[in-house]
Formats: structure tokens, C-alpha cells, sequence
């Protein structure tokens, strides 16, 4: 490590805010996404960051490896208001609500304790100007070991996989690259509900992980009437409802959200059409 990383070490170790951050992580068990995770989103710095992209990302120094599990196998939905699923179309679902709203989806509640937990998750999906770019920005807030109420946003290449309303995305994330694989399991006609699965790894950091998020437009749960299908839905990734952990939806004042101007929307679907209101509720 000091030999390839003697500069980013000392760098974080002159850096409260980074010291604060190994000291926090040294006390995590290694397969501990939980608390490993907790740490990153509390005390994250530019020296965090070069911190990890040398030691791990780069160099490896600690001989980790993980890979993205390929259990639970979840298949995609394969119509969407009696057409059948295509590339666009599945785009088209992911980037959702944006451009009614500030906002594609809003995460009602998750199953993965490391990463689906977070309060006010907002999810941004978008085309990007250069030809067949895809972008999901996460915004979220967390209540770092300090008490610190703060905002979060991370940026995921998107890039389609070979059978409609499955992903392959990548995120440098503090200075670690992790690689995941998403499925569309089911979207409500209306848009009022989507389900959507993920598999991933952060290699160098020897984790591998599995999650599935709930989400709607405004962040509260589909009604009584669609419940007996978003359970067939989450029966496909083998999980139940009372596994998800419900998000804290109540004080989400001003997210830091927006996307990059000349950004594309939708291609298949009008989102103009619906007739579900957004209600100021958070």
C-alpha cells in the first residue's frame, strides 16, 4: 500500500474527515455491507475517494475479489399495456415520471439493508446527448454516525443488455468501481408502481450484493388493488413484502436534483397522458 499509495494515504490520514472515515471502516467486518457502507456515505471526501481508487480500485492491495451473484435469476416483464417489451420501451419505463415531475421514480421501500435504507431516495433516469447514452442519478439523504442530516447523488452508466428490461450498470462509487445488473420485474399500467431487481459487485472491495426497490411516483405504496400483483411480482425475485424496508419519505426538503441540459426523455410512451396526480405530500 505505501508503496504504490504513499501519497493518497498520507493525504487521508492529514484529512480529518478521511482519518475519521478508515477509523470507521477498520471497525467494520470486511463482509459487512451494512456498516462498510454506512461509513463511505457519512465521511466521504475527494481524499476518501483517491484513498480507495489507488488502494483498491487500481492496485488491489488488499487481494479482494468478488462477483455479481447470478441467483436469484429474475426474468423481465415482456408487455407493457399489451405491447410487447423492447429496448426503447424498457428505457422508456426507467426514466418514468421525469419530465411531469423533477423526478423518474421515487423509492418506496427496498430489500438490500446496505443500500435500499437511505431516506427521500429519488431516482433520475435519463438519455443522454451522445447517441445510445443512458444515465441513472440516485439522490438520497443520510443521517451520518454524527447525526448530520446530508444529500447524497451518484451517477451509473446504463447499458442494455441483450433481453429487453434488463441493464448491465456501473458506478465509480468513492473511488470503487461496482458493476450491476438490473431487471424490470413489473411497472403498473398507469405508472403508479414499478419493481425494479439488481445484482452487483464492487470487485476490488470483495462484495457482491443482491436488492430489489419498490417505487412510485410520489413515494407512497400502491393501493389495496395492486397488491395481489406487485406479490406475483416480487414472488419472481424470491422475495416477500415483509422483507423490504420501508424509506422515510416525510422531510425530503429540497433535493439536489436536476439533470444535464439537452438530455432526451421518453421515445415510446407519453407520460403526459396520465391521469394519476402528484400530491405535495413530502
Amino acid at each position: 500500500m505505501v508503496k504504490n499509495c504513499g501519497p493518497q494515504i498520507l493525504n487521508c490520514l492529514l484529512d480529518p474527515n478521511c482519518r475519521k472515515a478508515l477509523q470507521c471502516l477498520n471497525n467494520c467486518s470486511p463482509v459487512d455491507q451494512v456498516c462498510n457502507y454506512r461509513c463511505i456515505a457519512s465521511y466521504e471526501s475527494p481524499n476518501l475517494e483517491a484513498f480507495s481508487l489507488c488502494v483498491l480500485q487500481k492496485n488491489n492491495c488488499l487481494g479482494l475479489d468478488a462477483e455479481i451473484p447470478k441467483l436469484p435469476s429474475v426474468p423481465p416483464m415482456v408487455t407493457f399495456r399489451g405491447e410487447e417489451m423492447s429496448l426503447e420501451l424498457a428505457e422508456d419505463l426507467f426514466v418514468g415520471w421525469l419530465g411531469k415531475l423533477d423526478w423518474s421514480w421515487r423509492v418506496v421501500a427496498g430489500q438490500n439493508p446496505a443500500y435500499d435504507q437511505f431516506p427521500c431516495q429519488y431516482q433520475l433516469f435519463y438519455r443522454g446527448k451522445a447517441k445510445g447514452s443512458f444515465w441513472y442519478e440516485p439522490v438520497f439523504q443520510v443521517r451520518t454516525l454524527e447525526g448530520k442530516l446530508v444529500w447524497r447523488r451518484r451517477k451509473y452508466r446504463v447499458k442494455r443488455a441483450t433481453i429487453p428490461g434488463t441493464f448491465f450498470f456501473s458506478v465509480l462509487d468513492n473511488g470503487v468501481t461496482s458493476n450491476e445488473f438490473w431487471t424490470i420485474v413489473d411497472v403498473a399500467d398507469d405508472l403508479s408502481w414499478g419493481l425494479f431487481h439488481y445484482s452487483g459487485a464492487a470487485r476490488a472491495a470483495g462484495q457482491s450484493y443482491t436488492g430489489a426497490v419498490l417505487v412510485s411516483p410520489d413515494g407512497q405504496y400502491p393501493d389495496e388493488k395492486q397488491r395481489e400483483r406487485l406479490a406475483s411480482a416480487m414472488e419472481k425475485c424470491g422475495i416477500k413484502e415483509w422483507e423490504l424496508f420501508n424509506v422515510d419519505n416525510c422531510s425530503c426538503v429540497d433535493p439536489p436534483l436536476g439533470i444535464p441540459e439537452g438530455s432526451r426523455l421518453h421515445s415510446a410512451i407519453k407520460v403526459e397522458d396520465q391521469k394519476w396526480v402528484y400530491s405535495q405530500t413530502g
